[in-house]
Parts: C-alpha cells; sequence; structure tokens
C-alpha cells in the first residue's frame, strides 16, 4: 500500500509538471514562401508588382548606378518550452529573398528557405 501511494503520488507529479508548459511563436518580416516567389518573373515583374506581393523589402542596397538589391527576411518560430527542462521542441522557418531591380523590372532573384526542427 505505501509503494502504490508513492507511486500514485509520482504519477501525479509528473502530470501536473507536464502541464507547465508553454506555447511561443514568432513571426517577423515578409511572409515569404516558393508559391509567392514563383509569381516573380525576370524581366517583367515591375517594382510595383513586387511591392504588392511583398510589401517593402528589408534591405535596399544599390549596387551601382542602374542596380539596386533588395532583400527580404522572414523567420517564423514556434517552440514548445517547460518550466523545469527548458524548450523541449520547436520548428523554425527562416527566408530570404534577393531581389536586383534595374530600371524599374526584377532582372534577377534567388530565394533560400531553410527549416529547423526539435522534436523531443
Amino acid at each position: 500500500m505505501k509503494n502504490l501511494k508513492k507511486l500514485l503520488i509520482a504519477f501525479l507529479s509528473i502530470i501536473i509538471l507536464s502541464s507547465c508548459s508553454k506555447k511561443n511563436f514568432l513571426e517577423q518580416g515578409t511572409t515569404l514562401n516558393k508559391e509567392k516567389v514563383s509569381k516573380i518573373v525576370e524581366g517583367s515583374t515591375t517594382e510595383s508588382q513586387m511591392i504588392k506581393l511583398f510589401g517593402e523589402p528589408t534591405i535596399r542596397k544599390e549596387i551601382n548606378s542602374n542596380e539596386i538589391q533588395w532583400t527580404y527576411q522572414y523567420v517564423k518560430k514556434s517552440s514548445t518550452s517547460h518550466m523545469f527542462i527548458g524548450e523541449t521542441q520547436y520548428d523554425i522557418v527562416e527566408g530570404t529573398l534577393d531581389v536586383i531591380v534595374s530600371k524599374g523590372l526584377v532582372i534577377w532573384f534567388n530565394y533560400n528557405e531553410k527549416h529547423k526542427q526539435k522534436k523531443w
């Protein structure tokens, strides 16, 4: 009976402690995905179309007098943290879209997307 009582206390403690978790969600930057990026056509997509699709770029950098590089960055992180053992799982998506604009048209672009996951 004593062992059963200890087992019951241990079991209830585990249940109570496991409920002490917090879900975290963070999203920064312009939402990027392969579907949206596939709408860009080199030599055809205009600056105004880019702004309609993605908004203002995170960074604008002049390459030379005719070309400007636009960079869009995106991070989405969801995670679960437990009070006593810290972060136990997460899912991170990071996207970077680099675009070169010349005379109002996109002449080149590159999209990179990274996924990081940790499960128990």
